[in-house]
């Protein structure tokens, strides 16, 4: 089951999140501005509208090219990149504004090179947990922590929420073989949308058990999981509907 996870853990971003574009940028901003779920202790980036955030990533970069002496391109190098645009020093609000091109800001390739920047947080974080690769359940506990570290506009987005599953679902699992009659650390969400897309994996589980051609068998196809993408969508509309009367 293991290498289906892939599909939802093994990039930083996924075709999915272009659902997230149905929303206006009006809408994201002041969801982001609602959100109920936000840490106690908010720094001023983190109280900046999506819309501000996406200029100032767009500030720092045209920063960055100036000292480059170019805007960045095919050729543009990873030193470039991270030696003189510094990327790297970019939020993560930042870099999701960047990724999902907000406001049509972004060039296709600062896009790639956001979604790169991404990835390779994930990765180090995998890597910095697993240094040896003999411990596959901890560098799966770090994508986990390294996805709740999202800002709010993409945990409101349905990749956010397919992919936090996933992760949840291949720790609990990777820990059980590997610590047989130990509990594994606590990784569960009160996010309802991802606990149903928790529940379509155990259902895969299942169906795979008991059907002849198990290759067949899709993750999207489980009940849970069609659950989980209504129950986003209903809440996407019912965000809009309250932020449209404020």
């Amino acid at each position: 089951m293991f290498s289906a996870f892939l599909k939802y853990v093994g990039s930083s971003y996924h075709p999915h999140a272009e659902t997230t574009k149905t929303s206006t940028h009006s809408t994201l901003d002041r969801r982001a501005r609602t959100t109920s779920t936000q840490a106690t202790s908010t720094t001023d980036a983190d109280k900046k509208s999506f819309s501000q955030v996406a200029v100032d990533a767009r500030k720092f970069l045209d920063a960055g090219y100036q000292k480059l002496g170019k805007v960045a391109d095919a050729a543009t190098t990873d030193q470039d990149w991270h030696g003189t645009i510094r990327i790297q020093t970019l939020d993560r609000r930042a870099l999701y504004a960047i990724a999902t091109n907000h406001g049509g800001l972004f060039s296709a390739i600062e896009v790639k090179a956001a979604k790169s920047e991404v990835a390779s947080i994930a990765a180090r974080a995998s890597r910095t947990a697993n240094p040896r690769g003999t411990d596959a359940a901890a560098a799966a506990k770090a994508t986990i922590t390294v996805l709740d570290g999202a800002g709010p506009e993409e945990k409101a987005s349905l990749d956010w929420a397919q992919k936090r599953a996933a992760a949840q679902v291949q720790y609990q699992g990777l820990a059980k073989e590997r610590h047989q009659g130990r509990a594994a650390s606590s990784v569960e969400t009160d996010d309802l949308v991802v606990n149903h897309f928790v529940k379509a994996w155990g259902e895969l589980d299942k169906a795979k058990a008991y059907a002849q051609d198990g290759t067949s068998i899709r993750i999207e196809d489980m009940p849970s999981w069609s659950k989980g993408v209504s129950l986003w969508k209903s809440l996407q509309e019912s965000q809009t509907k309250v932020l449209a009367r404020l």
